[in-house]
């Protein structure tokens, strides 16, 4: 008995298109779960904190945003 290989498989540009746009949705949505509860705030600050912190959080591959959250968790956590 002789066991014969599978035929490759070549899905077509149809099927991959709708698996990325699959994927896609699934990242949308779990974006938009995950800042349900955030609100967006506006704060002022000298333009040299601003290059430090920019340059702390590009160290920490993290965005402004997430540094300046997790550094204000931090100082909470100290104080409580």
């Amino acid at each position: 008995m002789a066991i014969a290989k599978n035929p490759k498989r070549n899905p077509s540009a149809k099927t991959e298109r709708a698996a990325e746009a699959f994927i896609f949705e699934a990242g949308q949505q779990a974006i938009e779960e995950r800042d349900k509860n955030k609100k967006p705030i506006m704060i002022r600050m000298d333009s040299g904190m601003i290059e430090r912190i920019d340059r702390a959080a590009k160290r920490l591959g993290i965005s402004r945003s997430a540094f300046i959250v997790s550094s204000a968790a931090e100082r909470l956590e100290r104080m409580e």
